[in-house]
């Protein structure tokens, strides 16, 4: 059972939500250190020693990448990294293997519950890219994340929510509370133009905690849909616990919201941490254990008042006009995230159909794809029905004969692994798959992956007729 499914203590406090500190405490949740009272300006003996376990911790992850990968984390985290590239074949080759690591690992899986449901949302091209993006191109990664993405869905909203699209009416009425309260809201953009995802801890207020999943959930996916840049830039996660803005739960479900975001298709690029009592710092000895490598890389705490705080997150881009803390009093102006919840709340959900633009031209079946001028001889070339002498084709043609019998044999998982393999063949050969626009000889242009495997579906089909009539002449 997922740590999401757990059963939720519901306790009453204020308008039915848990405000009750003392129950909450650390001490209460298994795994959490037991808090110290500490004065700001000193540390105990154990402090002293737990802060040297954190700086070792993120000493350990900086040693343990090369040269390159450190220079790479460091610029990822200043914002300064190359972005994605998407040009060409990088896409479909992409989607081709997270293809075939999906078919081997999904038996069994909440995915494959999915799939069976409605195969088309589950494939649909720009729901797969959005994996894509969010684990940078690694496609193994992205396979394992959606697996985690559909059994994460099923705990929050159930069986029958697996294939559609969460809105806002998805929400109930707890939930929705819980989202007013500000306790995760978008403070603007870093300098690099990264959504700030902020997290005030001190306004966290839930009946249950899985209040606090399901919008969170709801957040981090309306982002995504709605925003293409955030898919390709990632965001500044931002969780501020400084002076009087500590955590009103005491770090309840702390590792339940780790496993939560590690389900959404969103790039971290960076994590920071505010806080001024060394109870908080020592906390983040869990924080960080339970960070990737590479994450913990482009980790950074900052100890101190609300102004040291946020000076240190201005010299990462993070500007403290954009935090929406009043500069005399540090109380929350709620302005502007009630006003987006307010948007959201008012405003008719576009139908999943409607957002497909969104993902940019080269990325949908769009009727104008990737003009390419001049056809090489390791292309495919698709002449509107007539044969293509090019060397390209023959290459498919040879293919086709040396997959028939396993891809006549096998499964229907069988059949799209080869078909898959057959694609990044000619690829692999540099080659690409073009097809005539609109009858003119000289103009080409890249089909779309999907319709690739249509073609070459429809291949092993002819090749079948034809052996099938070959036979019946010699009988």
């Amino acid at each position: 059972m997922s740590v999401l499914n757990q059963p939720f203590p519901k306790q009453s406090g204020c308008f039915g939500f848990n405000l009750n500190q003392e129950s909450s405490s650390l001490g209460s949740h298994d795994g959490f250190v037991k808090q110290q009272q500490v004065d700001q300006a000193g540390m105990t003996r154990d402090d002293k020693q737990k802060k040297q376990e954190i700086d070792a911790l993120l000493s350990e992850a900086m040693n343990n990448l090369t040269f390159q990968e450190r220079e790479k984390q460091q610029e990822v985290l200043h914002g300064v990294d190359d972005e994605i590239k998407e040009e060409g074949n990088i896409v479909d080759i992409a989607l081709s293997e997270l293809d075939n690591h999906l078919i081997r690992i999904k038996r069994g899986s909440v995915y494959e519950i999915a799939e069976r449901m409605d195969p088309a949302y589950v494939h649909a091209r720009a729901f797969r890219v959005m994996f894509l993006r969010g684990n940078r191109y690694d496609t193994k990664a992205a396979a394992n994340q959606m697996l985690k993405f559909f059994e994460t869905k099923q705990d929050l909203f159930g069986t029958e929510k697996l294939t559609k699209d969460i809105t806002i009416d998805d929400l109930d009425e707890d939930d929705i509370a819980c989202l007013k309260t500000g306790w995760l809201q978008l403070a603007g953009k870093d300098r690099s133009g990264r959504v700030v995802h902020l997290q005030l801890l001190h306004l966290r207020a839930y009946k249950t905690l899985k209040n606090e999943y399901r919008m969170k959930y709801y957040m981090l996916m309306d982002l995504l849909q709605t925003d293409e840049d955030v898919q390709l830039k990632g965001v500044c996660g931002l969780t501020y616990a400084a002076e009087d803005c500590t955590d009103a739960m005491n770090g309840a479900g702390y590792f339940e919201h780790i496993e939560l975001t590690n389900a959404i298709p969103v790039h971290i690029a960076s994590v920071h941490y505010c806080c001024s009592k060394m109870s908080e710092y020592l906390f983040l000895n869990l924080a960080i254990k339970a960070m990737p490598p590479k994450l913990r890389a482009r980790f950074r705490s900052h100890f101190g008042s609300h102004v040291e705080c946020q000076y240190r997150l201005s010299t990462y881009g993070i500007l403290g006009e954009n935090l929406p803390l009043m500069p005399d009093s540090n109380e929350v102006d709620m302005k502007y995230h009630l006003q987006w919840c307010q948007a959201r709340l008012t405003k008719p959900r576009m139908r999943s159909d409607e957002l497909k633009p969104k993902y940019g031209p080269h990325l949908a079946a769009a009727k104008k794809p990737l003009k390419v001028i001049q056809p090489t001889a390791n292309d495919v070339l698709y002449m509107g029905g007539n044969r293509s002498k090019n060397a390209g084709n023959d290459h498919l043609r040879n293919l086709v004969s040396e997959w028939a019998q396993t891809y006549d044999s096998g499964t229907n998982d069988t059949k799209r692994l080869v078909v898959n393999e057959m694609i990044n063949e000619i690829h692999r050969s540099g080659g690409r798959f073009l097809s005539q626009v609109d009858g003119q000889e000289s103009v080409w242009a890249i089909v779309p992956v999907d319709e690739v495997r249509l073609k070459i579906t429809q291949s092993f089909r002819n090749r079948r007729r034809k052996v099938r009539g070959t036979r019946k002449k010699k009988s």
